[in-house]
This record gives structure tokens, sequence and C-alpha cells, in this order.
């Protein structure tokens, strides 16, 4: 992923703007995680960010960050860059956008510009500090730019002229130089909004380049510079963000300066588009994503022997017994995809649940196995975990289900209870077992137009009715009289002893 990471960031230096790179991959593959590596080791730094409840600002950590930039001259030697890619790094600003977390926005161009504008905002703050003799007007400048960008952009979503973030001060126009901004922001004028965008773009670069100390210079101002903004998480958003967010890149945003980085699932962000666009074909939507994307790099999936590393990390440090946690780390990568979320998040909930059951058996390595196993069953067939939760006696039905053998009533369930629990987990492991064909179809089950959920809900309240009717059925036997009658408070009925 480190190498992916470092080839994102080599490519986002490298192409001919405007260009969009994607970064390809299921959900909990690490798109985000080789992004930010490219992030950083392009010198991108996050702003600072409020915590929730009111307490301080959190910084994110600068060292670790530093170790990963483009200035550090092991990272370079290691890349390798030459000095042209290393003076293009050096000259263009790196943005982070999270369309996920606007998703009130009615518009995500809108709050994109804004966070370009922020982070902007942070980077010349940071130069300030480094060159105490600076020239705020050509800072000024760029950022007059870009509050009439934001303008221009709500513009475009309303259909009408407004001004909101432009003109903050007096000293933002008055050196602010180019034409009337009204004669530039017009409804619905994309092509106007695109010439905008691509100076404010120009100006914020060049601003940066001056602004940095001279003795860090080591060129003019040159084609080299560009804004390279990373957009993740794009497919947990709802379709009309997603295709905004597209067709914004698409139309408005692709500029001479501009190069985007995206984190996309493929599966994801095609289903949005076909949701969007209904009637278009897969095909179709196919073609319109490889015509926004220049360059696809998909996130490489990690090595086996990696993950059993990871794993057997893990165990070894919450105290699995030790001649069990190779074969445990074998099972586990066999059990779950590489996907290093999901390993994660099975890892850790194994973890918790050795910590509760922590005693003298589990140091047996058969038992941990079979734990191992039955967190598979809750993270995997959670239908079928349910069941058997509440149902453990009906676990040797599961066993015969899944070796085929004779399937003999299990003591305890009436054969409708027994058939319904049967059918859940044939369905659960339709797709590893041969066609099964005992009294009827499994297709054409009762349950079939229920889900698994539903099924077992089904299964638990009936289970549940019959034990609660058998035990009042004891009780009635035991303590209620066949001659006495019923007393009226008993029915809410208002009486002289029950008022």
């Amino acid at each position: 992923m480190g190498r992916a990471g470092d080839i994102v960031a080599r490519a986002a230096l490298e192409a001919e703007p405007p260009f969009t790179i994607g970064v390809t991959g299921k959900w909990g593959c690490g798109k985000t995680s080789v992004m930010r590596r490219a992030f950083a080791t392009l010198g991108g730094r996050s702003i600072s960010q409020n915590l929730r409840l009111g307490a301080d600002k959190l910084e994110l950590d600068r060292e670790e960050q530093t170790k990963l930039c483009f200035k550090d001259s092991s990272r370079t030697t290691a890349l390798p860059w030459d000095g042209q890619i290393i003076e293009a790094a050096k000259q263009s600003l790196s943005i982070w956008y999270s369309p996920w977390q606007h998703q009130g926005a009615e518009n995500p161009l809108i709050p994109l510009l804004q966070e370009l504008r922020a982070q902007y905002c942070e980077k010349r703050k940071s130069l300030e500090t480094k060159n105490k003799v600076l020239n705020r007007n050509s800072g000024l400048a760029a950022l007059a730019l870009l509050e009439h960008i934001i303008d221009a952009a709500i513009s475009l979503n309303i259909g009408k002229p407004v001004k909101i973030f432009s003109g903050v001060t007096e000293n933002t126009r008055k050196v602010w130089n180019e034409n009337n901004p009204e004669n530039l922001v017009k409804p619905s004028d994309g092509q106007r909004f695109h010439l905008l965008f691509e100076d404010a773009v120009e100006n914020l670069l060049q601003d940066l380049h001056n602004a940095t100390p001279t003795k860090f210079r080591t060129s003019k101002f040159d084609n080299t510079a560009r804004l390279i903004i990373f957009i993740d998480d794009l497919d947990r958003c709802e379709e009309k963000a997603v295709v905004t967010l597209l067709e914004a890149i698409k139309l408005y945003l692709g500029t001479r300066r501009c190069v985007f980085v995206l984190g996309v699932d493929e599966v994801a962000v095609g289903d949005a588009l076909k949701r969007h666009w209904h009637g278009r074909s897969d095909d179709s939507n196919r073609e319109y994503l490889e015509k926004l994307f220049q360059a696809m790099i998909p996130v490489p999936q990690p090595e086996e022997k990696s993950l059993q590393a990871l794993i057997i990390e893990q165990l070894q440090s919450h105290d699995f017994p030790q001649n069990s946690i190779a074969k445990l780390a074998q099972d586990i990568t066999q059990l779950l995809e590489p996907n290093p979320r999901k390993i994660k998040n099975f890892l850790n909930s194994l973890c918790a649940n050795w910590q509760i059951l922590r005693n003298e058996a589990m140091q047996n390595p058969e038992h941990c196995q079979r734990l191992v196993m039955f967190q598979y069953l809750r993270h995997n067939h959670r239908p079928v975990w349910r069941l058997l939760e509440r149902e453990p006696n009906l676990l040797p039905l599961l066993q015969r289900v899944i070796v085929q053998q004779s399937l003999e009533p299990i003591p305890g369930y009436t054969g409708e209870e027994h058939r319904l629990a049967r059918e859940i987990f044939t369905r659960s492991f339709a797709h590893v077992l041969p066609h099964v064909a005992e009294n009827g179809d499994t297709k054409t089950t009762k349950h079939n137009s229920q889900d698994l959920d539903q099924a077992v809900e089904r299964a638990l309240e009936s289970l549940d009715r019959r034990r609660s009717d058998q035990h009042f059925m004891s009780w009635a036997r035991d303590f209620l009289s066949p001659v006495e009658p019923l007393h009226p408070m008993y029915l809410r009925i208002n009486s002289e002893n029950n008022t």
C-alpha cells in the first residue's frame, strides 16, 4: 500500500492537468490509507479539527506526516524522485475533502470550495510564521477570488447572483484588480465559472510560491505548480451527491492546474449512477466513469503472509495459547476475504470475546478454534447465529445440514419448528451445499419470500409463544379451579369489591 500511495503521488505530479485519478477498491480495502500516504508524501497537512464536547483542538501528528513528506531526503531517494518531480511537489498545494461529511449540503461543490479556502488559509498562515516579511496583497487577492468562486457556485446552484463571501474586507476589494465580478457571476453560466475558478487557482498557487521564503525556492513559478484535490468516501454518499460532484469536476473544476484524486468503489459508484439515471445501461455508466478518470489505480491486496503476521501479533497481545496461534491465524485468513477493515473488525471482536470467556478451558487449542468458528458465524451468518444463540440445542441440526446426514427431529422441537430451523440453516449455506429437495424444493419454502432475519424472527416468535403457552397451561392445571368463577377485578370490571 505504501508503494501504491507513492505511485499516486508521483502520477499526480507527472500528469498533464486537467487530470483525474481513481484509487479503486471495495469498502475497507485501504483506499483511504493509500490516499493518505500520497497526501502526506506531497506535503499535505490537515487543518486543526475541533473536538466534540468543547475539548481543545486536536492537531494531527505533524512529525509523522513529515517523515513521509517529499522534503525528507531519505524518502525522495527511496521513491526515487528526480529534481523536476520534487520541484513540482514544492510548488503544489494538496487539499483533502470528504463529501460524506457534507451530506446535508444541497450541492457538494460549495463545501469543497469552502474547504479549499480554509486549507489555503492554513497553508499561508504556516508560511507567514516562517517568513515574517511577507507581502499580503497577493494573498488577499487570491482569497478574494476564492470568495467570489464560492458565491458563483451558490449562484449556479440557486439560479441567481448572490454575494455572501465576497467583499469580506475593504482591503480585499481594493487589491482585486479583475473586472466587475457582477459581470462574471451570472446564473447557470458554467463557462464563466470555469474561467473564474481557473484564475483563482492560478492566483493562489502564485501567492503560495511568492510567500515561500526565498532560501527554500529553487526555481521560478512555472507550469509544474498544481492544485491536487483528494476526495475520499465518495462511494458512501447518496447518488445525488455522487453525480453532482462528478459533474462539477467534469464541467467546472477541470482546469489546467488541477489534478483530482478520488477514492471510489467502482461498483458502488456505478450503482449510484444507475439509480440516479433511470434506464441507463451499465455499459453507459461504465463509459461515463472511463471518460472522467484518466487513470485507475487499484488498491493492491495484502499478501497472505503479511495478514497472518498481523493476526499472530494481535492474538499474542491478547495472550491466546501459544500452541494455537499459528493454526488460528491460518483459519482466519482462510475464513475471511483479504480486506484489511473486515479483518481488523473480526480480530477486535474475537479478542473482546476471548477476554470475556477466558478460563482454563479456553487454553485448549480445540476450544480456541471453536471460538473462531463461532465468531465467523456471528459475522458472516448472523441469522444462523441468532437462532443458535437462543436455541443452542439446534447445533446438531446445523451439523447434520452441513455434512448432509439424515435430518432426524431434534428432541424438544415440534415438526414445524424443526422444519423452519432446517430451512434457515439450508438457505444460509445453500451456495456451498448440493441442491436439497426434501419436503419440497428449498426455493419454494413457506418463508422464501422473507429474508433470513425475518425467518429467524418468525421461528423465535413461534418457539417463545409455545414455551410461554406451555408454562401457562402448567400453571393453570395446578392453580385454576374448574368450578370457581373468574373474579371481575381481573377483567377490570367495576364491582362492589373492586372500584
